[in-house]
C-alpha cells in the first residue's frame, strides 16, 4: 500500500491527507474554463482531489492510474472515492442527524445513510455503514494481492528450458 500519490507527473501528496476524490464532470470543466482563463484544456482533467484542509487539486490521472500506484480506493457513494486506509469508522446517519443538519441551514442534496470518519475528516455517504466497511476491507484485500496472483493461485512463472 502506497503512502504517497504522484499526480500530474511530479506532485507528490501524502495519501493520509486525501479527504475525497471525485471525477470531474462536464459541468465542472465548464466552470474551470470560465473561472481560470489560463487553463486552455480543461478536458484533460479526470479527477478532483480534496485534501483535509478542503483545498483541491485537479489531476489528469484516472482512478485506475491511482490504483496502479498502490492506492486502494473505496466508492462511498455518488462517485465519491476515499483511500481505504484513511477510513477509520462508519456509522449510521439517522433521520435525527439529518434534521439537526437541516436546522443549521444546510441542504442535503442526497439521502445519506452513513457518516464516514477518515484520517482527513468526516464525510457523509449514500452507502450504508456496513457497505462502506465491507468495501474498505475488499479494497485493502485486493490491493494487497501481489500482481499476477488471483484468488490464492500462484502466478505462472517462466518454464524451465528442456535439457
Amino acid at each position: 500500500m502506497s503512502k504517497t500519490l504522484k499526480i500530474n507527473g511530479a506532485t507528490v501528496v501524502p495519501v493520509s491527507n486525501i479527504r475525497r476524490i471525485r471525477p470531474v464532470t462536464d459541468d465542472d470543466r465548464a466552470r474551470i474554463t470560465e473561472r481560470y482563463d489560463q487553463i486552455e484544456d480543461a478536458a484533460k482533467f479526470q479527477l478532483q482531489i480534496e485534501f483535509a484542509d478542503k483545498s483541491t487539486k485537479l489531476t489528469a490521472e484516472s482512478l485506475d492510474d491511482l490504483r496502479g500506484q498502490g492506492v486502494a480506493l473505496v466508492n462511498i457513494g455518488n462517485e465519491t472515492y476515499v483511500p481505504a486506509v484513511n477510513i477509520k469508522l462508519a456509522e449510521p446517519f439517522t433521520k435525527e442527524d439529518a434534521e439537526k443538519v437541516k436546522g443549521k441551514d444546510y441542504t442535503l442534496s442526497h439521502t445519506f445513510r452513513s457518516r464516514v470518519e477518515t484520517s482527513a475528516g468526516t464525510l457523509l455517504s449514500t452507502a450504508t455503514a456496513d457497505q462502506v466497511i465491507t468495501r474498505r476491507e475488499k479494497a485493502i484485500e485486493s490491493n494487497a494481492k501481489p500482481e499476477g496472483k488471483q484468488d490464492g493461485k500462484k502466478a505462472a512463472g517462466p518454464k524451465a528450458p528442456a535439457a
